[in-house]
């Protein structure tokens, strides 16, 4: 979780909204026009959220064409965009590199060859490595999480290994340990999967196929009790709590459309929101009247854990055609079927069609390898109709006012369409609404 405060930076006299959770801060000066008096900037510190965009917030830049009231406009928008289409960045600091050969001398092998496969720098430094070992190649890993959460998912992994689950081993080091820390940070080794390949994106079957190796992912999880000295990490009854947060979030994205009317997605952004407010007033109702809170009552190992992270990077097929799960270290106690639902709307989200065939038989699928019972299945439609994919859109606005331009209104206008679909198909999934 990042427990750093979320920033934004507004013109002071903007009229922004402040919630209970959050506060201001005059920080200075802003750069006026020529001849104007210099502007004050405001710094407003929102509630920290555990899928909050992270990174720095740039500095506002003053835009000479821009009006009294403060609009601040900067060339973040497009260099950003740019920035994530990119190919990530797969180097480390010199420090973290020699950490990472350190560390690797706690393990009973030789390492021959490093290469960088994942990076996480803007996490406080998480990397992967595959090197080339005596033993063969290998998976080291730099955890980003504090401590005791590691242990959390270390045992997590361990116990999905014993129970016949299509994880990475771990591979104990010199003392018996999964882990080793090297100044304070934890590293651990896993065999690495040869042959690895992501399922095709373009067919039904490749879904279906991630969602049968979800499914028994799921299954293997169940009983899993962490070890001694584990922080557990559990969102099994967080459910209506992230509703409203999502719901109050909705109202901070129509006061910083109304602050930044002059940016041409705010117009749009204000139109649409009564009708995703609406949604999610509904969802927030509909939770509260359906089963959520039984099944939640039937504790954390009778549902095992949710990946948190699931889709068609950390499920690889392997050469005998199953699927195999990787990156493990954001695994939580939940109502499992909540990684169900975050593939098949994120997959149809990306696909822009909402097509009932692909749904079907992503949900059949998981169903034939992990039942899911009726009452279960209302829930997981309810947690699809939230309007997820409205505030995954639109969120980094918060960090960025620059992102409302003529992007977002073709992005929101595209949404829209979608909206509809999803819908439709939601529908004729069963979801029942209320009233």
């Amino acid at each position: 979780m990042n427990n750093s405060p979320v920033i934004i930076y507004v013109p002071a006299g903007a009229g922004i909204y402040v919630p209970p959770t959050g506060g201001v801060q005059i920080i200075g000066s802003g750069r006026a026009a020529p001849g104007d008096e210099p502007l004050l900037t405001a710094r407003l510190i929102l509630d920290p959220e555990d899928d909050a965009p992270p990174g720095p917030v740039p500095e506002p830049r003053w835009d000479a064409k821009a009006d009294r009231r403060g609009a601040q406009v900067s060339a973040v928008a497009p260099a950003r965009r740019k920035q994530e289409e990119a190919l990530p960045d797969l180097t480390v600091p010199p420090e973290i590199q020699d950490l990472a050969e350190r560390a690797a001398k706690a393990w009973d092998m030789k390492v021959g060859s490093w290469t960088v496969a994942a990076t996480k720098p803007e996490k406080g430094w998480g990397a992967i490595w595959r090197i080339e070992t005596n033993r063969g190649p290998r998976a080291l890993k730099l955890l980003h999480r504090p401590f005791e959460r590691n242990l959390f998912s270390i045992g997590a992994q361990d116990y999905l290994v014993r129970r016949k689950a299509r994880v990475a081993p771990l591979v104990p080091t010199r003392d018996g340990k999964l882990y080793t820390v090297v100044d304070g940070r934890m590293f651990i080794v896993a065999e690495w999967i040869q042959g690895l390949r992501q399922a095709p994106k373009d067919t039904v079957d490749g879904a279906a196929l991630l969602c049968s190796g979800l499914a028994e992912f799921h299954r293997r999880s169940l009983g899993y009790r962490p070890p001694s000295g584990a922080a557990p990490s559990s969102r099994l009854h967080r459910w209506p709590r992230v509703y409203r947060k999502l719901r109050t979030k909705l109202d901070w994205f129509e006061h910083l459309a109304r602050a930044y009317r002059e940016m041409p997605a705010s117009p749009l952004l204000l139109e649409v929101l009564p009708r995703f407010k609406a949604q999610a007033d509904e969802a927030i109702r509909m939770l509260e009247a359906s089963a959520y809170r039984k099944l939640a009552a039937r504790g954390e190992e009778a549902w095992g854990l949710a990946h948190q992270d699931y889709g068609w990077s950390n499920g690889q097929v392997g050469p005998d055609g199953k699927v195999w799960i990787i990156d493990l270290d954001g695994v939580a106690f939940d109502l499992a079927f909540r990684d169900l639902r975050k593939l098949i709307t994120g997959t149809m989200d990306d696909r822009g069609d909402w097509d009932l065939t692909w749904m079907k038989a992503m949900i059949r699928a998981y169903h034939e390898v992990h039942p899911i019972e009726p009452e279960a299945m209302q829930v997981m439609l309810i947690d699809m109709y939230l309007p997820n994919e409205f505030y995954k859109l639109v969120k980094d606005v918060l960090y960025d006012p620059n992102l409302l331009d003529a992007t977002m209104v073709q992005a929101l206008q595209r949404l829209l369409i979608t909206d509809e679909r999803k819908q439709q198909a939601l529908r004729e999934l069963g979801l029942r609404r209320r009233g």
